[in-house]
């Protein structure tokens, strides 16, 4: 089994730098394409009328879940 993938994702909201931290326990995040996209997305949502622009994505093992044997990426459901 690989180990849990972890994400930062730097963005700047109206010049205002930020970052979202996420991992690819998410079930729409499983690469760092796909961590930039929700981010993103995500930020978008809660500032839609400001200016909000990519500044850089990190990838790195996550080590919140060292230790725990049943870490696994969440199914997607659709309801």
């Amino acid at each position: 089994m690989m180990g849990v993938m972890a994400y930062e994702i730097g963005v700047a909201v109206d010049g205002i730098e930020s970052v979202v931290r996420l991992d690819d326990t998410y079930p729409s995040v499983y690469d760092w394409e796909s961590a930039t996209i929700f981010a993103m997305e995500l930020v978008m949502r809660e500032h839609p009328d400001s200016n909000v622009e990519f500044l850089y994505n990190k990838e790195y093992p996550s080590k919140d879940y060292v230790g725990m044997e049943n870490i696994h990426e969440a199914p997607i459901r659709i309801q």
